[in-house]
Formats: structure tokens, C-alpha cells, sequence
């Protein structure tokens, strides 16, 4: 069987899994990112699960147990620090850089590109291939493209398939501080906890990871989720000159005076470790929270993967061990596929993660319900007051999901 050619768009976690699977299965293939410099994730974290673990392995990217910082136990407490729930559960925990390194080391550095932006994309058909074409003026053909370009997908956009994006109603602050920085009592608290707390419309938690470049450094990842209308949204996400940043702010231009405001509510909302770690991170971001979904993840011969097909809310903690399983259901549908086969084995790929798709955003939205309760949301009432219990909201948060990597990938890589 003739040698097949991918064609990866986007060189992150979506795209790396996908790029490094269909290589280890015999497909020439190149990544094109449309980045100019090395992407960084600013020591952002991710919960690691059996599935993720699994994917990395199948990709030829072994992590040596230096991935992350192993935790045991689950604590959500008041504003007094009063133990409100606990549970024990052993987690690994890393960083969104040092998980990138991993993979970026099994894939060929000569096949991975740079400042590759994509500014038109014919998807083909069974006759005839996919072609690309890029800013510089170059364009490339393929058996298949990977969208993998993220929620601001150029791929999707120029295929013009049905993707809804939908405000949660409710933002994200996101920071990171090194462990040795908070006080004793705090690092008491966060050193090897993931920890909780939630009012009403508020609910913040935090858990140690490995420094992106060293394994011994720790760090404290914090998010807080808090509620917030239309027009506050829009306030928040305009920067001092007055410009609206309606797809995020970039962090360097949040106007300080809404950094100050969420510092000083920390305070008064809850425990002292929680505002002691927002005054002391050196990194501090604003995250909007979307619901969205594609209605097909394929398109002739290209598919779309991770974050350019689904986004659920972080509640879960799936981002990047679903992106992991799109690019596993991917290789599995393809491995045997000659060319004139791909669009049609793309239809079967679409039919099964489709539905993982929808599940993971439909359980986000039911653990976001205590901070906002969405009208599309079934049976919104309910997941308010089940996951207004600390008891619920740590056991189900960033746990892993059932399908999201599934048993016949394991089983194919295992043979």
C-alpha cells in the first residue's frame, strides 16, 4: 500500500497526539502551526487519568514518572478553613508545557513547522485530495488533513460546518504561583491537596503541579469561577484603550483595576490561603467559559480534533485526555484505510466521538449548574443543589469520564 500523507494544522495537544500516532503507524506526516515562536501554556495545569497516560505511551512519548506532582486526597473547605468534605484520591498532576514537551520530543523536529498560517482549505473528496494553502504563498496536498487548530479554528471556519458557541454565563480567573512563595500554613494547605471552596456563584479550587522545566519546582494552579453577565463579560474583556477583546483578553491587558477588585473579593469571600495565592502569582488570566459543539467532525477528508470540535467547561478536566482519544478513534478508523477509503472511515470516526463530544459538554455544564444554571441545561435545578454539595462537587470534578478513551484503542495498541 502506497505510503499515505497527513497533514496536521495546529501543533498542540490535539495535534501532536494525532500526528504522532498516524506517524507511528506508517503515514508520512507535518505538522504546520501557525504560531511564530514555541507555544507555551504560561504553567497552566492539567489533571492527568489512566486514558492520558495511556494515549502517551501509544504515542511513543514516555514520561520517565517525572510527568507531575502525585496527589492523595481531595479537601473542600469554609472561610474559616473548616474541613466542609474529603476524599481520598490519588492524581497525577502536571503542567500543560511539560505534557507538551513529551509529546513534541516523540514526534521529528524537521516535520513539525512554525508560522504557518492557513488561509484556505479544500477538504476533497474520495477522487481527490485535501489541499491546503498558507499565507507564505505555499500550498500542500494530502490523504487527510487533522484540524487540530483550537476553539479559533481557521480549518472550521473556511469549511463553514456548524459549530454554536455559547457564553456559560459565568468567567474563569486563572493563576499560578510558585509553592515556596505562600505562607506555611498555605503551603499546609495546597502542597499536595487539590483544594476546594464555593458560595453561591463562586467556586474556586486549586492543586499543585511540576514546573514546566523542572520537575522538583512545584506550583500552585488556581481557578475560580465566577458569575458574570453579558455586560460585565464585556467590561472585563475590554482593555484601557477602550478595545473589546470579544475571544479573550490577552493577559498583559486586563485593566488592573478588575485584578484588584477579584483580589480584594477573594479576601472577603473566602479563606485567607485563597487571596494570599492571587496576590503572590506573577501570572494571572481571564478565561470566558463557552459551551461548544460541532454538528459533524469531519468534512471530506478532513477531521476536526480536540478543542476544534467540542469545548466543555474545565469542571471536567478533559480537554486534553479527549483530544487524546479523538486522535487514538482517528488512527484506529484509518490504520488499514487506503486513500480512495478515508472520507468514508472519517463518517465512522465522526458517528462515535460525536457523542463523546456531547457527553463531556453536557456533564460540564451539570457541574457548572452551581454557579450559573444554563436554560439548556435538563434538569437544572437538580445539579444546583447536587453539586452545592462539596461532598459531589469533589468527587466528580476533573475525574475520568467513561468513553473518553475507550477500551478498543487500548486493545489495538496492546496487540
Amino acid at each position: 500500500m502506497p505510503i499515505k500523507k497527513a497533514v496536521v494544522i495546529g501543533g498542540s495537544m490535539a495535534g501532536l497526539f494525532a500526528a504522532n500516532l498516524l506517524h507511528r503507524s506508517g503515514w508520512q506526516v507535518e505538522i504546520f502551526e501557525r504560531s511564530k515562536s514555541a507555544l507555551s501554556g504560561r504553567g497552566a495545569g492539567i489533571v492527568t487519568h489512566d486514558g492520558l497516560l495511556y494515549a502517551l505511551s501509544a504515542c511513543g512519548a514516555p514520561h520517565d514518572g517525572q510527568l507531575g506532582v502525585e496527589i492523595h486526597k481531595r479537601l473542600a473547605i469554609s472561610k474559616e478553613g473548616e474541613k466542609l468534605a474529603y476524599c481520598d484520591f490519588q492524581q497525577v498532576l502536571t503542567s500543560w508545557s511539560r505534557l507538551l514537551d513529551y509529546l513534541k520530543s516523540a514526534f521529528p523536529d524537521g516535520n513539525y513547522h512554525l508560522n504557518q498560517e492557513v488561509i484556505s482549505l479544500e477538504a476533497g473528496d474520495c477522487h481527490k485530495p485535501a489541499r491546503v494553502h498558507f499565507a507564505s504563498g505555499h500550498s500542500v496536498t494530502a490523504d487527510l488533513v487533522v484540524a487540530a487548530d483550537g476553539l479559533k479554528s481557521n480549518c472550521r471556519r473556511f469549511l463553514d460546518v456548524n459549530f454554536q458557541q455559547v457564553y456559560a454565563g459565568y468567567v474563569a480567573w486563572r493563576a499560578v504561583c510558585d509553592l515556596s512563595l505562600l505562607s506555611a500554613s498555605s503551603q499546609a494547605l495546597m502542597a499536595d491537596t487539590f483544594l476546594f471552596s464555593q458560595l453561591p456563584g463562586e467556586q474556586i479550587l486549586a492543586y499543585p503541579i511540576a514546573g514546566p522545566d523542572d520537575a522538583q519546582q512545584v506550583l500552585v494552579n488556581l481557578v475560580w469561577y465566577r458569575r458574570k453577565n453579558e455586560d460585565g463579560l464585556k467590561d472585563l474583556l475590554t482593555d484601557s484603550l477602550g478595545i473589546h477583546h470579544s475571544e479573550g483578553i490577552p493577559p498583559q491587558k486586563i485593566q488592573a483595576h478588575h485584578i484588584s477588585k477579584m483580589q480584594s473579593d477573594s479576601q472577603e469571600l473566602f479563606h485567607s490561603s485563597w487571596s494570599e495565592h492571587l496576590r503572590k502569582s506573577d501570572s494571572i488570566i481571564l478565561q470566558p467559559i463557552f459551551d461548544s459543539e460541532i454538528q459533524s467532525m469531519c468534512k471530506g477528508r478532513v477531521a476536526f480534533l480536540g478543542d476544534s470540535a467540542f469545548v466543555a467547561r474545565p469542571h471536567v478536566g478533559q480537554g486534553v485526555t479527549k483530544a487524546a482519544g479523538d486522535a487514538l478513534c482517528l488512527d484506529r478508523y484509518l490504520r488499514s484505510t487506503n486513500s480512495e477509503e478515508i472520507p468514508i472511515e472519517l463518517m465512522r470516526f465522526s458517528q462515535t466521538r460525536l457523542e463523546v463530544g456531547k457527553m463531556a459538554v453536557e456533564h460540564a455544564r451539570q457541574m457548572g449548574a452551581p454557579v450559573v444554571v444554563s436554560p439548556d441545561l435538563n434538569n437544572g435545578d437538580h445539579w444546583e443543589r447536587y453539586y452545592s454539595d462539596p461532598a459531589h462537587l469533589i468527587r466528580d470534578t476533573a475525574v475520568e469520564l467513561e468513553g473518553v478513551v475507550t477500551k478498543d484503542e487500548a486493545s489495538l495498541f496492546e496487540q
